[in-house]
């Protein structure tokens, strides 16, 4: 199992909200391709060390900036769009699914940490992680993404202004307990 993660900051800044949303994306997708990884060692290899770190990082990952980035878009994101893209009904629409998604989502982290949480601290959580909750949610994610990236994003695109991207930069630095300065 390759579980080498990378942690590098991407090389968009606060400056550049639209690079930070996108480079979060791809580390969700990273995470949950180490999960879908985490899950089939785990059933040949068991609970090894290997698997407690792939577990400790992917844990680290969706309860510490997954939930920074559903933030970032429901605080700031949506709601902009909401208010400058009253034409941009596609994405309009796609927001209260991906929105409803974040929910869904939440839940099946929920029940996932909980095996992760055993598995990082040595414990053998039955065995094996549930292949269809696993499965789910990687596939969940995925298609998410492909929403916010392929109807949301270009709508954002559209309907806000420099000052807007700003102002989204700064809130998403200000969320992390950076300055934006």
């Amino acid at each position: 199992m390759k579980s080498a993660i990378e942690f590098r900051s991407p090389d968009a800044g606060y400056d550049d909200p639209v690079g930070m949303w996108l480079a979060c994306h791809e580390r969700v997708k990273r995470f949950a391709a180490l999960l879908t990884r985490l899950e089939a060692h785990i059933a040949r290899q068991g609970c090894d060390e290997e698997a407690q770190q792939s577990a400790a990082a992917i844990r680290r990952y969706f309860n510490e900036a997954a939930p920074r980035h559903h933030e970032d878009e429901e605080v700031d994101l949506f709601p902009l769009l909401r208010e400058r893209g009253p034409g941009e009904t596609e994405a309009l629409a796609a927001l209260d699914r991906v929105e409803a998604e974040h929910l869904t989502m939440a839940d099946l982290w929920r029940r996932l940490d909980a095996s992760l949480a055993r598995i990082s601290a040595g414990e053998d959580a039955g065995g094996t992680l549930d292949r269809a909750l696993v499965a789910c949610f990687a596939a969940m994610y995925d298609r998410h993404i492909e929403i916010e990236e392929h109807i949301v994003l270009p709508a954002l695109r559209r309907a806000l202004d420099l000052s807007d991207w700003q102002s989204v930069g700064r809130a998403m630095a200000e969320r992390r307990g950076l300055d934006w300065r």
